[in-house]
């Protein structure tokens, strides 16, 4: 049993959001995504419209392999056929390439199950793992899929210990860390923390980022080899609260962290992109950005309307653009189901 409370949704954009992958797994060699690197030469936090993706879905997962030409292309997976109102999508499989430097979409090889929701993706070795997600029956899934952009085919992998989706995906040291949640609880959504080693195809369970019940989507990424998770939580009473909490591999432990002042009770999941060493949190009205060294957010106005009427729904990931990180939200309606941050 899956709940959703139609607050305004202040952080948006699931793993989902996000595409959160690890910091080190998805940018050009060209690129050095450092607080240092040099800004590309435009107006910075400014959007841009681009080509829109010729499909019209949301809850999608997204992942950015470069190509030979070290182009950023942008892979957007499976999701749920738009139908206009609030209620379960329908799960689709399609698989479109963005290119960010030409600007043009081309279709690839369908995932071999149509998904909606998924725990985002991961990008280990140029290939691309996508886990969970929900069916056309609006059940949770453990199975485990990966994507090779280079010869456009698809593989099975062992399923995830426990089905679900909702969640977010990073990689650390080489290895997918999947943040997930099913509505398999007494009360809304528990969550579940595993860790896949390509290596071997096998899973390890990991310590929950929240207590057994849960609600709401992740959202989050990877930043200087920890795991950063923003979720909601409910305890028996429906009190919800939100919590930015870190995972630190090296002590297998979760810690929590500061929120800005505007989270308490925030709903929805999170859209959430690991830019420049920060945390990027977008959603009406603002942007707001975390700070790991400090433990500190600062805020910048949104200046964009997402042609959606639930940005939540929606998915952002990094991609770049002459070496330069951006942010790509895609999902939705057409036209302008395709924009473009500039830091």
């Amino acid at each position: 049993m899956r709940y959703r409370l139609l607050l305004p949704s202040l952080l948006t954009l699931s793993a989902l959001g996000l595409a959160a992958c690890g910091e080190e797994t998805t940018q050009p060699n060209t690129a050095v995504d450092h607080p240092t690197a040099p800004r590309a030469a435009v107006t910075s936090n400014t959007w841009l419209t681009r080509r829109d993706m010729p499909l019209e879905l949301i809850h999608q997962a997204a992942a950015d392999v470069p190509n030979a030409q070290g182009q950023s292309i942008l892979y957007a997976i499976a999701g749920g056929k738009v139908d206009g109102l609030p209620g379960r999508p329908v799960p689709m499989g399609e698989v479109r390439a963005y290119n960010v430097a030409t600007n043009t979409w081309t279709s690839k090889k369908d995932m071999p199950a149509a998904r909606y929701w998924m725990n985002g993706a991961g990008v280990i070795g140029g290939k691309i793992y996508v886990t969970g997600g929900y069916t056309s029956k609006g059940r949770p899934s453990a199975s485990v899929f990966v994507y090779n952009p280079a010869s456009d085919t698809w593989t099975r992998k062992r399923d995830m210990p426990a089905a679900g989706g909702n969640g977010v995906t990073g990689i650390i040291g080489g290895k997918l860390y999947v943040v997930t949640f099913n509505g398999q609880g007494p009360v809304g959504l528990v969550s579940n923390f595993f860790r896949y080693n390509p290596a071997t195809d096998s899973w390890t369970r990991l310590p929950r980022p929240t207590n057994s019940l849960t609600m709401g989507e992740g959202g989050g990424g990877v930043i200087n080899n920890k795991l950063y998770l923003i979720t909601v939580a409910v305890d028996s009473a429906f009190n919800t609260a939100s919590k930015l909490l870190e995972f630190d591999p090296s002590t297998n432990k979760w810690t929590q962290k500061r929120l800005p002042d505007f989270a308490s009770g925030v709903w929805g999941g999170p859209m959430t992109v690991v830019m420049l060493s920060h945390l990027y949190l977008f959603g009406a009205p603002d942007i707001f950005i975390y700070d790991p060294a400090s433990n500190t957010w600062a805020a910048k106005p949104l200046l964009t309307k997402f042609g959606y009427w639930a940005d939540y729904e929606l998915t952002a990931a990094r991609v770049f653009l002459n070496g330069k990180p951006r942010v790509q939200v895609i999902g939705g309606y057409i036209p302008g189901n395709n924009q473009q941050y500039i830091p």
